[in-house]
């Protein structure tokens, strides 16, 4: 099964400003979408919806595999390398599941867990939970690690290069770990978060400031780095494996493409709601999720 083209180019993607993308593949799921992760390497990505599907879509926009009846999925996680995946079921469940899909194990959390992340090669899990804790587990769920952070993290990352997880609260941390636990680094963010992402080098962290536009820090040591202020409320941001070009949307739809200084290359308006942006590894192409089960390709690669 490949990609639908069955939704005709939106207006949005010529009314905007700047170098506007091809659209180079549309997939639709079955139901709205909930969460959805991209493998830098593979460039396949997990996609979940409403109604308890799941999808394994190829980097052309080909359905390589899907699920049904995995209801309760709020967050996905997907590796760079080998087919594995991961997703919190409910509050307390984190299930890790194979190529095919199908759950190789599942752990019980005593509290609820906010996010998960894969290492890239899959061999490894990070796990944050609602009281600050965080459980690093290995690939037959044995216990790696354990830690607390001083404030919960609902974002976390393992970056490409070095055994290092990088994480953000939704208000007042942003953070980076061993995978053994030990605090490399930690720094106050005095802004309410919507989301935050790595640099794969980890030389750049980013968030999405709402009000406050993009914030970055410097992945070695917390320092503050540049900040982007973008016209609307910034809710979601991504970035390619060296920060060299960044994508973020607003809450009032806004979709912004933008260099690592900042400029605009091009931003338009949707007409619906966008649930995650994720860029890829180069920087030449564009993953937009929206709430409608619609997932766009947009490529600026001629």
């Amino acid at each position: 099964m490949l990609a639908t083209m069955s939704m005709s180019e939106p207006l949005w993607l010529r009314d905007g400003q700047g170098t506007p993308p091809t659209l180079r593949w549309v997939f639709a799921l079955e139901a709205p979408l909930v969460a959805m992760d991209l493998g830098r390497e593979s460039g396949e990505i997990l996609a979940a919806d409403e109604s308890g599907g799941l999808y394994r879509i190829g980097r052309r926009g080909e359905l390589l595999k899907s699920s049904n009846g995995v209801r309760g999925v709020r967050v996905v996680a997907w590796s760079d390398t080998n087919a594995v995946g991961a997703v919190i079921l409910g509050d307390r469940k984190v299930v890790r599941l194979n190529g095919n899909l199908e759950a190789e194990w599942s752990v019980g959390l005593p509290e609820a867990a906010l996010g998960i992340a894969l290492a890239p090669f899959g061999r490894q899990m990070a796990i944050s939970l609602a009281n600050g804790g965080n459980l690093v587990l290995g690939e037959q769920s044995e216990q790696l690690s354990i830690f607390e952070t001083a404030r919960p993290l609902k974002w976390i990352q393992f970056l490409a290069n070095k055994p290092v997880l990088v994480g953000a609260a939704e208000y007042g941390q942003v953070c980076a770990h061993r995978i053994n636990g030990e605090r490399l680094w930690s720094e106050k963010c005095f802004a309410s978060l919507g989301e935050m992402c790595a640099a794969a080098d980890g030389e750049t962290v980013l968030v999405a400031g709402f009000n406050q536009g993009i914030q970055s820090f410097d992945g070695d040591d917390g320092s503050t780095g540049d900040s982007y202020l973008i016209e609307g409320t910034v809710g979601r941001v991504s970035c390619s494996f060296n920060a060299k070009r960044i994508a973020a949307a607003t809450l009032e739809r806004q979709l912004y493409w933008l260099k690592s200084d900042g400029r605009l290359l091009w931003s338009t308006v949707l007409d619906e709601e966008i649930v995650r942006v994720i860029c890829d590894p180069l920087g030449e192409w564009l993953l937009v999720g929206l709430r409608s089960g619609h997932i766009l390709r947009l490529d600026w690669k001629r």
